[in-house]
């Protein structure tokens, strides 16, 4: 291996590198700005707001007996939804929230990673992975009555595609 003289090493840019170089700057700054911005462009979709430790089997008792209470009754203002994903569903599978009111909805995985997409006819999309022992926490304020579809969107087994769930939001 031959080295090159010390002089060759800090040679002035020529045009292409100084164009390059600028370019890149150009972009990152791009990028940077769009990153900070988009919070305040579009703050209902800054998730999750909250997270903490927790026991997986403890979770997905928790929200087995939040599903049992809440099975076809409207969930009451100021009562945390909680959400449990387990290979291949999500407890509860459908979810009664009122519009225009903020729930804190809680979720966390029994067993794999999971990824949690909810998805709304309007646009509406919360993005959220979930592990187990971890449990994040959104709140949500559904603006008009709609059925929002629950996903998983992390590759959790052979049974991913049936991972699926809903949150019907009926008129406050």
């Amino acid at each position: 291996m031959v080295l090159r003289p010390r002089e060759d090493w800090f040679k002035p840019f020529i045009r292409e590198e100084r164009l390059w170089v600028a370019t890149a700057f150009v972009i990152a700054f791009i990028m940077g700005f769009t990153t900070v911005s988009w919070s305040f462009v579009d703050p209902r979709h800054q998730v999750p707001t909250e997270a903490y430790e927790v026991s997986p089997e403890e979770w997905v008792k928790r929200a087995q007996e939040f599903a049992e209470k809440y099975s076809g009754k409207v969930v009451p203002e100021g009562t945390e939804v909680v959400i449990a994903g387990v290979q291949f569903s999500w407890i509860p599978q459908e979810i009664k929230l009122k519009a225009g009111v903020e729930y804190r909805i809680a979720v966390s995985s029994g067993d794999v990673i999971h990824g949690f997409s909810l998805i709304g006819d309007d646009g509406t999309v919360y993005n959220l992975m979930v592990m187990p022992g971890m449990a994040y926490v959104m709140k949500i304020k559904f603006d008009k009555p709609g059925v929002y579809e629950i996903r998983c969107n992390e590759y959790c087994g052979v049974g991913h595609q049936f991972m699926v769930g809903r949150i019907v939001v009926v008129e406050g």
